[in-house]
C-alpha cells in the first residue's frame, strides 16, 4: 500500500473516532442527548465506511485499532436511556423521564417549544390514547406508537414522523398501548387483546375477552395494559375490562367486568391465553352486573420479593386492590370514600417503590371521582394519608393519574394542578391553568432540580410548569382537545389531540 494511500485511510479512520470523541464531550458539556449527536456521527462514519471500502481491499489489512473506531462510530446509534414505553412511562407510572433536553431551564432559556413535525391521524373523536416511544431493534431506531379511538394503531419515526406502518384492529380503541420485548399490545372496545410486532404491525397473536355469565357478550377493554415477567415464564399482560358499557343505561353497564392476566408473546406457557381472572367485586350491585375496572394497572414488585399488580375498580365497589401477579390471589383491598352516586376510580395508581421517601414497604397513590388523593401502603393497603382535591362525584370528573418524581407528586382537579409532598400529603404549590378542565395526566421531564411538568387542558393547550414552583414557563396551543397525556423521549416531547400527533423540541 502507498504512503498517500496509508495516510488517506488513517485520516478517515481519526475523523471518524475524532467525532465520536467530539460529540461525547460536547453532548456532556450542554447536557444534550447523547444518542442524538451520534446519530448525526454514524451518518458521518458510514460515509468514512463506504470511503474505506476500497482502501480495505487492498493489503494489509486495517489494523485492530482501526476497526475498533469504526465499529464503534457506525453502531453508535443504539437505544436511548429512558424512552415511554407505556402509559405513566413504566410500570410504577411514574410519570416521570429523566430525560435532560426537555427542562424548566432548556424550555425557558429557548422560549418555550418549537414543533418539529406533526402527522394526521385518521380518527373521527377528541378522544386518543396517550401515546408511548420505544426503541425497536429491527427497525434501529426510536419509534412512536399511537392508536386512534377508531383503532388504526400506527408507528411512527421519532425524529422525522415518518410513518413506520400503520394497522387497524378492527374496533374503536380508548386505551393506550404497551411496548414490551419487541411486541405492542393494545386492548379494543371489543373485549380482545392484540399482540403486534413493533417493527412491522404484523399480529402476532390475539386473545377475547370471554363472556362470563350472566354476561352474554365480552366487556370492552378501556384498561391500558402494563406487561412485565412475575414468574420466569415470560411476558404476561395485565389489564381490565369495565363490562358492556351501555349508553344511558341506570347502572351504566349490563354485566360487570374482570381483571385478566393473558400470556404474551414468546412466553412459555403459550402465546395469548388466559392465565388467570379475578372479579371477586364484595359489590356488584343490586343485581349482580356491575362493577367493572376502568383503570389502568401498574405493577411492581414489593418489599417482601412478591409481585403486585394494583388497580381501582367502578361503582358501586369503588375500591383499589393489589393481586398476587403470579397467580390473581388477592392481597388487600382499599375502600374509597362514597361522596356521591358516581364513584368510579378511573385514574390507575401511581407507586412509590420500597424505601423510597422513607416508607419501606412502598406507597400506593390513586384518586378517582370522590376528588381525593390517597397514599396506601403498597404491602398492607393501609391509608397512610389522603388529601381533598376538591368535591368530586358529578361536580368535576378528576381521571387524572398523580405523576411521581423523588418527594413531589404531582396530580391535576378540575382546572387546577397540585404539588403534594408525596410523605405527608402537604400541599407545595397549586396552579390553576385550564378554563374547562383537565383530563390528561402528568408527565414529568428534566434533572432533579431542574424539572418541568406538562399537562394538556380540555381546550387543547399544553401547558409546561416548573417543578419546583409551578410557574408556567411554556404554553402549546394545539387545534383539537387534549385529554391524552403526553409523552417524553429522546429529547421530545409527543402530545395527541385526537386527530394529529405533535412532536415538540426546545427552541
Amino acid at each position: 500500500m502507498t504512503s498517500k494511500v496509508k495516510l488517506k485511510r488513517h485520516g478517515l479512520l481519526r475523523t471518524a473516532a475524532t467525532l465520536v470523541t467530539a460529540c461525547r464531550s460536547v453532548t456532556a458539556s450542554i447536557r444534550f442527548e447523547t444518542v442524538t449527536c451520534l446519530r448525526w456521527v454514524r451518518r458521518v462514519a458510514l460515509v468514512v465506511t463506504a470511503a474505506l471500502v476500497p482502501l480495505m481491499l487492498a493489503p494489509p489489512a486495517v489494523s485492530a485499532v482501526g476497526r475498533r473506531h469504526i465499529t464503534r462510530a457506525v453502531t453508535a446509534s443504539t437505544a436511548p436511556a429512558d424512552l415511554w414505553p407505556e402509559f405513566g412511562h413504566d410500570p410504577l407510572h411514574s410519570g416521570s423521564s429523566s430525560n435532560t433536553a426537555i427542562s424548566a431551564s432548556t424550555i425557558s432559556a429557548a422560549s418555550g417549544l418549537g414543533k418539529r413535525w406533526s402527522a394526521s391521524l385518521i380518527s373521527g373523536s377528541s378522544r386518543a390514547p396517550s401515546p408511548v416511544v420505544a426503541y425497536s431493534g429491527k427497525l434501529s431506531e426510536t419509534v412512536v406508537y399511537t392508536v386512534t379511538f377508531g383503532g388504526v394503531v400506527s408507528a411512527f419515526d421519532a425524529a422525522t414522523g415518518r410513518l413506520v406502518w400503520k394497522r387497524s384492529v378492527g374496533s374503536q380503541v380508548e386505551a393506550s398501548p404497551a411496548f414490551y420485548r419487541g411486541n405492542v399490545y393494545v386492548g379494543d372496545l371489543s373485549g380482545k387483546l392484540h399482540a403486534l410486532d413493533a417493527a412491522t404491525g404484523a399480529v402476532r397473536c390475539t386473545f377475547s375477552v370471554p363472556a362470563i355469565a350472566p354476561a352474554k357478550k365480552a366487556g370492552e377493554v378501556v384498561s391500558s395494559p402494563v406487561v412485565g415477567d412475575v414468574d420466569g415464564t415470560g411476558t404476561t399482560v395485565f389489564f381490565g375490562d369495565a363490562g358492556l358499557h351501555v349508553t344511558g343505561s341506570p347502572n351504566d353497564s349490563e354485566n360487570g367486568g374482570h381483571f385478566w392476566a393473558v400470556t404474551g408473546v414468546g412466553n412459555a406457557a403459550g402465546d395469548c391465553r388466559k392465565k388467570w381472572v379475578y372479579d371477586n367485586w364484595p359489590n356488584k350491585g343490586s343485581d349482580g352486573t356491575q362493577t367493572g375496572v376502568w383503570d389502568e394497572p401498574a405493577l411492581v414488585k414489593n418489599g417482601g420479593g412478591t409481585w403486585e399488580v394494583v388497580f381501582g375498580t367502578s361503582n358501586p365497589d369503588q375500591s383499589v386492590y393489589a393481586l398476587d401477579a403470579a397467580n390473581g390471589s388477592p392481597l388487600w383491598r382499599f375502600h374509597t370514600q362514597s361522596r356521591g352516586p358516581d364513584e368510579d376510580i378511573g385514574a390507575g395508581p401511581t407507586i412509590g417503590p420500597p424505601g423510597a421517601n422513607g416508607f419501606a414497604d412502598g406507597v400506593v397513590y390513586i384518586d378517582g371521582k370522590d376528588g381525593i388523593e390517597y397514599a396506601l401502603d403498597l404491602t398492607t393497603g393501609k391509608q397512610i394519608w389522603s388529601f381533598t382535591l376538591g368535591p368530586g362525584s358529578d361536580q368535576a370528573r378528576s381521571i387524572s393519574e398523580a405523576a411521581l418524581s423523588g418527594n413531589t407528586l404531582v396530580v391535576s382537579y378540575a382546572t387546577s394542578v397540585f404539588a403534594l409532598n408525596a410523605t405527608t400529603g402537604g400541599v407545595t404549590w397549586n396552579s390553576t391553568v385550564a378554563g374547562r378542565g383537565i383530563q390528561a395526566s402528568p408527565a414529568i421531564s428534566g434533572p432533579p432540580g431542574n424539572q418541568v411538568v406538562f399537562i394538556g387542558d380540555n381546550d387543547g393547550t399544553e401547558y409546561g410548569l416548573n417543578l419546583q414552583s409551578g410557574a408556567r414557563v411554556s404554553s402549546t396551543a394545539t387545534s383539537g382537545t387534549l385529554t391524552a397525556s403526553a409523552a417524553v423521549a429522546d429529547g421530545m416531547l409527543y402530545i395527541v389531540n385526537g386527530s394529529t400527533i405533535y412532536a415538540y423540541a426546545p427552541s
